[in-house]
């Protein structure tokens, strides 16, 4: 796990606000609003937000609640795809719709949705509001897509990434440059922080995707082989195609017939899903992903030195200081997302 020194304290002041900006005078509905919150995970989405704010120096009242509205929408859209995907397990422990059914995991989501829209509104920042308005049309357009591809092996590269840059992408950037819009920045910085979540975005989603096919059970936070026995066909296995395409032997035959046969037919059984799985690593699907989420990594990091280079002279030694360790830990958010193993 990385460690971000410079908002460890604001992470853990952040904590129970996740909660308390959300508790209703119905204790059943708030029991699974701490099941959710208590869960755990990476707080990466606000903790990009907090760390921007370190770095452009913004430290006032909107802070903590558009940091929430940064984890509240990924949360919402968690439980919408938990009962979409019939899933039981969410970061090794079970979800909300396994335990309370789906009606309540939805509404769940649509109470957290409906308090981030409130939080947001509250900063009267219409350029914010907008952001983040838009980015949770582009991710539910993108959910909405990604059904349409479901169980198509020729399903393309350029299509994965149209899902990827609204399913996954979009929040990183609503949480990277929405500081920015709150302190009144130009757009030259704007765009750094912007571009900074876009390629963030890419390379995390690209890494949790070879997850699928060389993680386990323990370290994935849920069970291993689910996107493609969903149906979801993502880049290692279009790289993998791709690359296998070239060649015509036992290997190929062997790797395509289990391809087939399980998007033709759900055909999930162990013997086929580790010839599957042979046959990505084999034909060098995840090693290729692994490379462009490493791609995704360096433009990223590219971007930061960017706000920097536009930040450089801003500021007094103590607010410089401070800046530059936040670039620090949103450089080491960049690197754990490419090495992380859960």
């Amino acid at each position: 796990m990385y460690s971000l020194v410079s908002i460890s304290d604001e992470l853990i002041e952040l904590e129970p606000l996740l909660v308390e900006y959300l508790l209703t005078p119905n204790e059943p509905t708030n029991q699974i609003l701490r099941h959710i919150f208590e869960s755990g995970g990476k707080r990466i989405r606000p903790a990009l937000f907090l760390l921007a704010c370190k770095a452009i120096g913004y430290n006032k009242v909107h802070k903590h609640p558009i940091a929430s509205v940064c984890e509240y929408i990924h949360t919402a859209s968690l439980l919408h795809d938990d009962v979409i995907d019939s899933s039981t397990l969410r970061r090794g422990k079970p979800t909300a719709n396994s335990i309370w059914g789906d009606e309540s995991a939805v509404l769940a989501g649509d109470l957290i949705y409906s308090a981030a829209c409130r939080l947001m509104v509250k900063s009267a920042n219409l350029p914010l509001i907008d952001t983040f308005a838009e980015c949770i049309r582009f991710m539910s357009e993108s959910e909405l897509y990604q059904l349409e591809l479901l169980w198509k092996k020729d399903t393309t590269e350029a299509q994965y990434n149209r899902v990827v840059d609204g399913k996954t992408a979009a929040l990183f950037e609503a949480a990277c440059c929405t500081a920015c819009f709150l302190n009144d920045e130009q757009q030259a910085l704007i765009e750094c922080f912007r571009n900074f979540g876009k390629h963030l975005g890419f390379a995390f989603q690209i890494a949790d995707d070879c997850l699928d096919y060389e993680g386990s059970e323990h370290e994935v936070g849920k069970s291993v082989m689910a996107d493609l026995t969903e149906g979801k066909v993502t880049l290692p296995l279009i790289f993998a195609l791709r690359n296998s395409d070239s060649e015509s032997n036992a290997l190929h035959k062997s790797f395509h017939t289990s391809v087939e046969s399980l998007l033709d037919s759900g055909d999930a059984d162990p013997k086929n899903l580790q010839t599957l799985i042979n046959g990505v690593k084999d034909f060098n699907g995840v090693t290729e992903a692994k490379q462009t989420a490493k791609d995704h990594c360096l433009l990223g990091l590219s971007c930061l030195n960017q706000a920097q280079g536009i930040l450089k002279d801003r500021g007094d030694t103590q607010q410089k200081e401070i800046s530059q360790r936040a670039f620090a830990d949103l450089a080491s958010i960049i690197h754990f997302v490419v090495d992380r193993r859960k």
